[in-house]
C-alpha cells in the first residue's frame, strides 16, 4: 500500500512538474517573441534611417551640381590686352 501511495505522489509530482514546464515554456515564448518584434523594429528604423542619410547626400549632391551649374551659367570672364593696359584702360573691352 505505501508503493502505491508513493507512486501517486511520485505521478502527482511529476505532473507538476510538467505543468510547471509548460508554463515556463509559454513565458519563454513569448519572450522571444516580443524580442523578435523588438529586433524586427530596430532593424525597420535603422534602414529608414540609411534611407534618410541616402536621400540626404543624394539631395546635398544635387544642390552642389545645381549651384555649379548656376556659377558656370553666371560667372563672366573681362578679357583685357596688354596695350589697354599699357594705356590704362582707354581702349575697347571685350566681356565674354
Amino acid at each position: 500500500m505505501a508503493d502505491k501511495n508513493e507512486f501517486e505522489h511520485n505521478a502527482e509530482q511529476a505532473l507538476m512538474t510538467l505543468e510547471q514546464l509548460s508554463q515556463t515554456l509559454e513565458v519563454m515564448t513569448c519572450v522571444v517573441d516580443r524580442l523578435k518584434n523588438q529586433l524586427a523594429r530596430q532593424l525597420s528604423l535603422n534602414a529608414e534611417l540609411f534611407q534618410d542619410e541616402e536621400r540626404l547626400r543624394k539631395a546635398q549632391a544635387q544642390e552642389r551640381a545645381e549651384a555649379a551649374l548656376q556659377l558656370q551659367q553666371e560667372s563672366f570672364v573681362v578679357e583685357i590686352t596688354q596695350r589697354e593696359m599699357e594705356e590704362g584702360g582707354k581702349g575697347k573691352k571685350v566681356v565674354h
